[in-house]
């Protein structure tokens, strides 16, 4: 199990959000992230996670799994 404080290392070494299921929103087959100023588009989603393990619906995140498939899907 991966902890914390190496998520938020790496995010800071490759210079992007680390965020939470709850933190992201899709609408229109887009992913949003949501933050103080309001909705940012995410272009990719970066996980730490063998694929055979994902479970989107642990994401909390409706829609995340419709839009990997659909037009609009941020890169994994």
């Amino acid at each position: 199990m991966q902890l914390y404080f190496e998520h938020a290392y790496l995010a800071r070494q490759m210079g992007i959000e680390l965020v939470e299921g709850r933190d992201l929103v899709t609408h229109d087959n887009v992913v949003y992230m949501r933050t103080t100023t309001g909705l940012r588009r995410v272009d990719v989603i970066y996980r730490r996670i063998d694929d055979d393990f994902i479970d989107y619906a642990e994401l909390n995140t409706p829609g995340l799994s419709s839009t990997m498939v659909g037009s609009g899907r941020p890169s994994c």
